[in-house]
């Protein structure tokens, strides 16, 4: 018997919208991987939305005049397990009756592997018994290198695949009654242990995950580097370095620093909706801000705070990564001419990706900003061309749909002192068949 074609979900559980790119590892002239698009669109809505009988997954027109929306779970999940309200932009809102934070993000996360799994039949044509399934979803790195939210995190996905390999595909809404039922059917710890070497194909960083195509990039070299993912609530920075040598295969990646802050591009339309007078309705603003920002001036300068708060996270990778560092003249001198890579909705705004630019311990020459380059195997689910706008938000789904260790080594900054260079290949284990029936 043959083995079965393997394609594998790569899930970037995002804060306000979530991405999932899967890879074709058999697909007809060459591996492919392929942009998840719902309803016309690569975002999926990551809020809950909760009726008097129904959850309701990936539903962005929903107000709270006909239901109870419960925003960024996934950073709510983060500042309940870590007792740090940083995590998240505002108070904390209470959970429904019979749910914690934890329960709404499993289930969201079955409904993301659903969604998933229906764009793979649609794109075989419903030869699902052909293939082969497996997933990874992203965290962010500041969260992997803590080992406690790192725990909690690596549940998520786990119980979400029991959820799916259980109760089959989840739709877009769930009775109240029979969510309460599943969860207590699966409860997280019934999920059987894992052993550290296969944490990473379940859960790996985003940070790693975004690096992917960088590091397999001809276009690429070996150095220093540093990123600036600037998402819908968050925005996350690291320093790290590509190892190896110009003109030989690069050794692997090791992560000096990881930081977060609760602000992102959610707080960039907030400040233009409310300086322009519009209501507040954010929504709208989607991929209208830098035409905005062009024409109006009170809407640049409300912008301001909001640009030096996600800055502050960049700050912070810096101050962790000169810790390290810091006993090393030349160390210090080498990371003064780091390269910068920005991803994110951030990245499209000039204004506030500019910004990274300036190097955060205030010296020069400017930083060099990186520009990725379209990845050849990377295509939408509805034949549509992935544009380059398009491409800064879906480079962490993109890294997280491979399968095994295609980055020799990647050390997040717990794993490795102060720039040890990788030398060993970790074992990588594949999940797709473990709760096979």
């Amino acid at each position: 018997m043959s083995p079965k074609r393997r394609v594998h979900l790569g899930i970037d559980y995002g804060t306000s919208s979530s991405k999932i790119v899967f890879r074709d590892y058999g697909a007809p002239g060459g591996e492919t991987a392929v942009v998840v698009v719902r309803d016309g669109s690569f975002r999926i809505p990551s809020r809950v939305c909760l009726t008097a009988s129904d959850l309701l997954f990936g539903d962005e027109q929903r107000t709270t005049e006909n239901c109870d929306i419960y925003e960024s779970v996934k950073m709510q999940v983060a500042a309940e397990v870590s007792n740090n309200p940083r995590h998240y932009y505002g108070p904390l809102k209470a959970m429904p009756s019979g749910f914690a934070s934890v329960d709404l993000a499993a289930l969201t996360v079955w409904f993301l592997i659903s969604e998933g799994h229906r764009a793979v039949a649609a794109y075989l044509k419903g030869r699902m018994d052909l293939i082969s399934v497996g997933m990874t979803m992203g965290v962010p790195m500041a969260f992997f290198k803590d080992r406690q939210l790192r725990s909690t995190f690596l549940g998520i996905p786990r119980r979400a695949w029991m959820l799916y390999r259980g109760e089959g595909l989840l739709g877009s809404a769930l009775l109240r009654d029979k969510a309460l039922w599943v969860l207590d059917k699966y409860p997280l710890a019934a999920v059987p242990e894992t052993r550290e070497e296969e944490v990473r194909d379940w859960v790996r960083s985003e940070g790693e995950a975004a690096m992917w195509w960088p590091f397999q990039s001809p276009a690429v070299a070996p150095g220093r580097y540093a990123k600036v993912d600037i998402g819908a609530g968050t925005s996350h920075s690291s320093f790290f370095q590509i190892f190896g040598n110009m003109g030989i295969a690069k050794t692997g990646m090791a992560f000096l620093s990881a930081a977060s802050e609760s602000v992102g591009m959610d707080a960039v339309d907030r400040a233009i909706a409310e300086s322009e007078e519009l209501g507040g309705d954010c929504l709208a603003l989607r991929g209208l801000e830098q035409s905005i920002l062009q024409k109006s001036a009170k809407a640049r300068g409300a912008l301001i705070p909001v640009r030096d708060g996600i800055y502050h996270a960049f700050r912070k990778g810096w101050i962790e990564t000169h810790q390290k560092i810091k006993q090393s003249v030349a160390e210090v001198q080498s990371w003064r001419d780091v390269k910068l890579f920005v991803i994110g909705g951030g990245s499209l705004i000039p204004t506030i990706a500019e910004a990274f630019k300036v190097h955060p311990a205030g010296v020069n020459p400017m930083l060099q900003l990186v520009v990725l380059e379209q990845p050849p195997e990377l295509v939408r689910a509805d034949a549509a061309k992935v544009s380059k706008d398009e491409l800064p938000f879906v480079t962490v789904a993109y890294g997280l749909s491979n399968i095994g260790l295609s980055i020799p080594e990647a050390l997040t900054p717990d794993q490795v002192p102060p720039m040890r260079e990788p030398t060993q290949r970790r074992k990588r284990l594949d999940h797709e068949d473990i709760y096979a029936k």
